[in-house]
Parts: structure tokens; sequence; C-alpha cells
């Protein structure tokens, strides 16, 4: 897909709510290794698109005389390739990000999540994976909308093995092998450039409820010949049992959850 076609797309539904809020749309060259969508208005918002790393983030920073200040924090990062991903991945990341500029629907006994840590160099994380999951299975939005609702942290581990694991498992029973090839591209990007709690999902949960060895090979194969190694050797742990996960503290949400195995 083009990507200037796709950038149209994601920023045409993310902007929704900054218009409709008075913000305006300003003019910014792009750059080789970037396209950059800037509004301003009470704060300033800024979507980019970087081509070397197929990252496309969602920012924010404060306004001083109604110019932006720079000092940009991150509130949403996504992966979009446009050599695999189409119409479908672009809408879903602007929706993504014009929920997250409209600010999550709290309940009552809901806390404030904790902010997304900044872009770096593994910045992917278990809700990063999950609205990545979107893209096949739309249902999950709602439940992800839900989850954030309604617990202080987002419950990467579980969410995932209620969740996500028997819809993937159905999937690639199913799926013909371009969509196999398609979904281990995605998941040895997330792999590659996620934190230890979302290698942990994609080792442990995902593949691992991978009963076809034929279908576990295909959707490896596009990962590096080291993580290779450690998602077959994750394979020895098929069948252990989890406890329920507790409340993180200093740990990642897999460390804990490796402890638990027995």
């Amino acid at each position: 897909m083009d990507i200037n076609s796709a950038f149209q797309i994601i920023t045409s539904r993310a902007e929704r709510p900054l218009l409709s809020k008075g913000y305006q749309r300003e003019n910014v060259a792009d750059s080789a290794d970037e396209l950059t969508a800037l509004y301003v208005g009470e704060m300033s918002y800024s979507i980019v698109y970087t081509f070397s790393n197929n990252r496309v983030v969602l920012r924010s920073c404060a306004v001083e005389d109604g110019v932006p200040d720079n000092d940009w924090r991150i509130l949403a990062t996504w992966l979009f390739d446009p050599e695999s991903d189409g119409n479908r991945e672009a809408e879903s990341i602007g929706d993504d990000f014009a929920e997250t500029i409209r600010g999550p629907k709290q309940t009552g006994a809901a806390r404030k999540q904790k902010k997304r840590k900044k872009d770096g160099e593994n910045n992917v994380d278990p809700l990063f994976l999950a609205n990545r999951m979107v893209t096949y299975f739309p249902q999950l939005k709602d439940e992800i909308a839900y989850e954030k609702a309604h617990y202080e942290e987002f419950r990467g581990v579980t969410f995932a093995q209620e969740k996500i694991v028997p819809k993937f498992a159905e999937m690639v029973q199913q799926a013909n092998e371009r969509k196999l090839e398609k979904i281990s591209q995605g998941l040895a990007a997330l792999y590659t450039q996620g934190d230890l709690d979302t290698k942990g999902i994609i080792t442990y949960l995902l593949l691992n409820s991978v009963e076809d060895e034929g279908i576990f090979d295909q959707l490896v194969a596009s990962f590096s010949e080291n993580d290779r190694k450690i998602t077959r050797a994750a394979r020895n742990l098929r069948g252990k049992k989890i406890k329920p996960e507790k409340e993180k503290k200093s740990r990642g949400i897999m460390a804990e959850t490796l402890n638990g195995m027995q």
C-alpha cells in the first residue's frame, strides 16, 4: 500500500476529535525519513511516520505563545509496514489515536493508567501487542477498552491468555500460507521491538498455543535464527501451569509469570 495514502487514512481518522475542539492543522514540511501532521490548539499534537523503522507515533507537547514547545511526549506507537499492511490496519491505527486523544472513558472504580513509556528500542509492550491484534480480531477493541477502564494497569498476560490466545490458535489453524507468512512477519517485528513481557507473551502464550508443528515452523520463519532458538526452547514449557497474575512491582509481568511456573 502507498504510505502516503495510508498516512492520509490515519490522520483523517485521528484528527476528528481535534478539529471538533477547534484545533488547526499546520503545514509542516516532510523530511526524507518522516511524514508529519501537526495540530495546534490549547496543546499541540503531531502524528509522525518514520520510514526507517515503519513506526507511526502520536505525541503531544505544550504550546507557548501559539507555538509547540517541542518537548514531545509519546502517547501511542504502532508499526505499519506498507508492504504487508493495508487500509484496515491504517484505519485501526487512526481510530486508536483518536481514542487516545479523546481519553479513556473511566468507570467509578477505575484508576488512571500509567503513562506509556517513551519511544525507545524496546517500547512495544503488551498493550501495544493487544492493539496490534485488533487488525486480526476487531472484537478485541471493546475488550481492550473494558480492560483499560476497569484495571489500574493493563494485565498483559491475563488478557492475552483469555482474549487473544483462543482466537489466535483458531486463526492460524485455518490460515493459508500467505496469511501465515504475513502473521509471521508481524510477530517477528513485534518480538524484535518488544519488551520482556511482550516477548514472553509471543513465545510462551501465542506460539505455544499452536499444536501443529508445521504451522509453528511457518510462524517463526521470519524470526532471526537466535529468536527461533528461543521460541523452540519455550515449547518445552508447554502445558506448565501459570499462577494468577500478581500486582506488578519493579519486575515485568512475564518475569513474575515464569517464576510462577511449576
